[in-house]
C-alpha cells in the first residue's frame, strides 16, 4: 500500500516536472506585487455601441484599493475606496458616498463587465483555490482551480492558460458552482517591470449578456510605489479637487 502511495505523489511531478500549486505560484507574483498605481482605460463595448472611460487606480496588499474616474465628463470626479470586504463609491453630482459589501461586491462597476471584486481584489489565487493540472502543451499549461472549502469567491470553478515561458495568464474561464459559465478574461498584452510581467490589456466578456464585452488599457504603470495610507481614507474619498 505505502508503494503505490509514494508512485501517486510523485507521479503528478514527473508527469510535468512542476506542480499546479508552483505555477500559480508564479502566476501570483507576476500579478500581485506588494503595491502598484497605473492609469486606466476602460472601453465598453455593448452591441454597436462603444463607451470609454478614464480612470487612475492605487492598490496595496490583497484589497486596499483606490479609484478615481478622471472621464467623460459625466463620471468624472466619480471614486471607489476598497478596504478589506468593503466598498465606498463617492458620487459627486450628489454629492454623497454609498457603501456596498458582500455580493454586491459582484455588480459590474460602471456598466462594464468588470465586476466591483474583479478590479479591486487582489488576493493570491494559491489562497482560493485548489489547482491541478489538466494538460501540457509546447507553450502553455492548462490548470483547473477549484474553490477551497469555506472560501466564498464570485468564480467557483476557474480554467486558466498559463504562459510557459513568463508564467502569465493567457486565458481564464470562470464558473459558477453549477458549471455554468460566467465570464471569460483574455490577456492581449504583457511587459516586464521590475522582473515582473505585467498584464497590461486585457477583455473581459460577460458570458450571461449577450453582445458585451469590457477592454481595460493600463499605462503608467508603477510597481511597488510607496503608497500614503491617507490614500485609503474616507477623508480621501470625499475631498473635492
Amino acid at each position: 500500500m505505502k508503494k503505490y502511495l509514494i508512485i501517486y505523489l510523485i507521479f503528478p511531478i514527473f508527469l510535468f516536472g512542476i506542480t499546479a500549486e508552483e505555477i500559480l505560484e508564479k502566476v501570483d507574483y507576476n500579478m500581485t506585487p506588494s503595491s502598484i498605481k497605473y492609469d486606466g482605460e476602460m472601453i465598453i463595448h455593448k452591441k454597436n455601441k462603444k463607451f470609454v472611460k478614464k480612470m487612475k487606480i492605487q492598490a496595496v496588499g490583497k484589497n486596499l484599493a483606490f479609484i478615481e474616474f478622471i472621464s467623460p465628463p459625466r463620471d468624472k470626479g466619480t471614486k471607489y475606496l476598497r478596504n478589506g470586504d468593503n466598498l465606498w463609491i463617492f458620487l459627486p453630482k450628489a454629492d454623497r458616498t454609498v457603501k456596498i459589501s458582500g455580493h454586491m461586491l459582484r455588480q459590474n462597476m460602471m456598466g462594464s463587465d468588470i465586476s466591483y471584486e474583479d478590479q479591486t481584489d487582489r488576493t493570491h489565487l494559491t489562497d482560493i483555490y485548489n489547482s491541478e493540472i489538466l494538460k501540457e502543451t509546447e507553450g502553455l499549461y492548462t490548470l483547473r482551480l477549484v474553490a477551497k472549502e469555506g472560501e466564498d469567491t464570485a468564480y467557483y470553478m476557474r480554467v486558466i492558460e498559463v504562459d510557459k515561458e513568463n508564467y502569465v495568464l493567457k486565458n481564464s474561464k470562470m464558473y459558477a458552482m453549477s458549471g455554468k459559465l460566467l465570464k471569460e478574461f483574455y490577456v492581449d498584452e504583457i511587459i516586464r517591470i521590475k522582473g515582473r510581467y505585467y498584464i497590461t490589456k486585457f477583455r473581459m466578456e460577460d458570458k450571461i449578456k449577450k453582445g458585451s464585452y469590457t477592454e481595460l488599457f493600463l499605462s503608467d504603470i508603477v510597481i511597488d510605489p510607496d503608497i500614503s495610507d491617507s490614500v485609503f481614507t474616507l477623508r480621501n474619498l470625499e475631498r473635492r479637487n
